[in-house]
């Protein structure tokens, strides 16, 4: 599913033109995936609990793969049907990408080496999408959605094999963990869930998290921004811009998730959001193909923000005691945060004929978002204070 978000951009830049659809009717996909993510995540915080990561994730993947396919029988008509595709890649896509993949890290690696290796586990989302971004120019959109679908199918050779959301049920416990991490999650050192959920820290957390989304929706317009300011004859060059997008996310995932170890979650979160604050200002005065080609390598950076920032200010603010169920709902915030991303730029391009002014509020949202996240910190100390149960 990484791969089929990441790479979204070349299919944005290509469908709607070969469909002959409007970009704002083709963007529905999106907003119906984030809205639907919303209970997705919410479901899966449920269903994994109680039937396994391997017979969740293994029917979510399958589901997922067929609406891929979908995408290929797409014509003008398919209004309605774009929107019901992203609405069921949401509630499947949104239990195994936003969800699953930070739940079995944190199940499986310590606190002290789990930045490194989330980092790693996602980075491999921005390899598929720079992959895809070039295939899909290269053999055509519908072979690439074809051939990403089969991809998918490939984690069930993984989800039916080695998937396991509590390594204390196979006789195993988390690489890397200290003694007071090892056990049941009731026995963990954290804040209750009870007592977390109606909190200042977890409300402006999950504000954050909903905002923190916001920066992921303009992946899907940097190839068009890129056609737009340089012209049609641009398109196979744009195309290189979502490849620099993908090796910058593949490259802060990698050093992120080193430095999160490091310096903290709180000083990896400052330095993402003021690469990505620069690069918002710069995206809305590019005008050239170094230009363009340099802010989107460093653009790429932002998705780190959701998958490695997101889940370790959960589990800095809460502990490991509510961390499953206190990360679905923080990524509820993120599946709502994206739904609305691609029609507000898509709005601002259709009303002004250029993304410029979407790039000036994202740089607006993007300062909003960190202060809220540094707020956090003080209500999380205080909530820390009155309830943690070591």
């Amino acid at each position: 599913l990484g791969t089929v978000l990441n790479s979204s951009s070349a299919f944005f830049a290509i469908v709607p033109a070969a469909v002959g659809v409007d970009m704002g009717v083709f963007a529905m996909w999106i907003t119906c995936y984030g809205i639907a993510a919303l209970f997705g995540t919410f479901f899966a915080g449920i269903l994994i609990p109680k039937f396994g990561a391997r017979i969740v994730i293994s029917l979510d993947v399958v589901v997922t793969a067929l609406c891929v396919v979908a995408f290929t029988f797409a014509d003008a008509s398919w209004t309605w049907q774009f929107m019901a595709i992203g609405a069921v890649m949401g509630l499947t896509g949104g239990m195994y990408f936003l969800y699953a993949t930070p739940l079995l890290m944190g199940a499986w690696f310590g606190k002290k080496v789990l930045g490194r290796y989330l980092g790693i586990a996602q980075l491999m989302s921005g390899v598929g999408g720079a992959l895809f971004t070039s295939l899909s120019t290269v053999m055509g959109w519908q072979s690439a959605y074809y051939l990403n679908a089969i991809l998918l199918l490939c984690i069930l050779f993984f989800s039916l094999t080695v998937f396991c959301e509590d390594p204390a049920k196979i006789g195993l416990h988390a690489f890397g963990a200290e003694e007071d991490e090892m056990g049941e999650s009731k026995s963990l050192p954290g804040v209750p869930l009870k007592f977390a959920l109606p909190t200042l820290a977890f409300v402006l957390l999950f504000l954050g998290c909903m905002l923190s989304a916001f920066p992921g929706s303009f992946n899907s317009f940097v190839q068009a921004n890129a056609v737009e300011v340089l012209g049609p004859e641009a398109l196979i060059f744009s195309s290189t811009l979502m490849i620099a997008l993908q090796v910058g996310y593949i490259i802060a995932s990698l050093v992120g998730g080193i430095l999160v170890d490091k310096i903290g979650v709180r000083w990896l979160t400052v330095i993402l959001y003021a690469i990505l604050i620069v690069c918002y200002v710069s995206f809305s005065m590019a005008s050239t193909e170094l230009a363009l080609m340099v802010t989107a390598f460093f653009f790429g950076m932002n998705n780190a923000i959701v998958t490695i920032s997101v889940p370790m200010l959960v589990r800095s603010h809460f502990g490991e005691k509510p961390y499953d169920k206190i990360l679905s709902y923080a990524m509820m915030g993120v599946g709502l945060g994206g739904a609305f991303g691609a029609p507000v730029i898509a709005l601002f391009y259709t009303s002004t004929g250029t993304y410029s002014g979407a790039f000036t509020i994202g740089a607006v949202v993007a300062a909003v978002t960190l202060a809220l996240i540094l707020v956090t910190y003080v209500t999380a100390k205080k909530t820390k204070a009155a309830h943690w149960e070591a």
